[in-house]
């Protein structure tokens, strides 16, 4: 626990637009692929600008953007990490904020409630990993390749380009050309005009229905977190 205390403020390489971007790929991937699999209901999630993504392994990460899509904080939960017999503590989930400005130390605390776990009678945070927005740089006590394997790694997918990401969720969720071009479709007129509603057309739609009549409500919803709506409803 010393020796984190003792640890630098790093810069972190990450650009937040383009992890934004990413996380509404994965967010549009997991709302065409949900009729199909309505067990991965929790692996995206959208409340207000907070995005939260959990993997296969029990991890995850939450991010904050403002409304303009800049980076504000993220918090990371790796069950794999090998300080996973350290972080069930509200002291340590605060340490990852330790030299952060004290609105974000405030707004941290508030997310650790998201990563609460059952310890005993009490229920505390597990945080591996976190960082911050400061003066328009990414700072955390973790260097990056520390920050990367200590929960940074449950973004690898938000953190590809484009191309090479579709290519990922095409193999990883067995997406077939229909569902690859909707995916598309709305992640670009998503990015385009974020702040503006994307219509998910009738033929659309059905295309979901096809794969899982009985879950059409589920994606409806989860499209409805990030500005989706379904063709002829007006309201998220």
């Amino acid at each position: 626990m010393s020796s984190f205390d003792d640890k630098a403020v790093n810069r972190l390489a990450l650009d937040s637009m383009a992890l934004w971007k990413g996380c509404i790929l994965a967010s549009c991937v997991h709302g065409v692929m949900l009729a199909e699999y309505p067990f991965t209901l929790s692996e995206n999630a959208w409340f207000g600008e907070i995005y939260m993504v959990r993997n296969d392994e029990g991890s995850k990460a939450a991010l904050v953007f403002s409304e303009e899509r800049e980076l504000l904080m993220g918090m990371f939960d790796d069950r794999k990490s090998p300080r996973s017999r350290l972080v069930l503590s509200s002291q340590y989930a605060r340490s990852h904020y330790k030299e952060a400005p004290e609105d974000i130390q405030d707004a941290a605390q508030a997310l650790s409630l998201l990563f609460e776990e059952k310890a005993g009678e009490k229920k505390l945070p597990f945080v591996t990993t976190g960082f911050w927005e400061e003066e328009d740089q990414i700072l955390s006590r973790d260097n990056y390749e520390d920050w990367l394997a200590h929960g940074g790694h449950i973004l690898t997918a938000q953190m590809m380009p484009f191309e090479e990401a579709m290519s990922y969720f095409k193999a990883k969720c067995s997406m077939d050309d229909a569902r690859m071009e909707i995916a598309a479709r709305i992640y670009q007129e998503r990015i385009k005009s974020p702040k503006e509603k994307v219509i998910l057309k009738k033929e659309e739609i059905q295309v979901l229905e096809d794969t899982g009549p009985y879950n059409i409500q589920a994606c409806r919803q989860v499209f409805g977190q990030f500005g989706v709506v379904f063709e002829g409803e007006t309201e998220i």
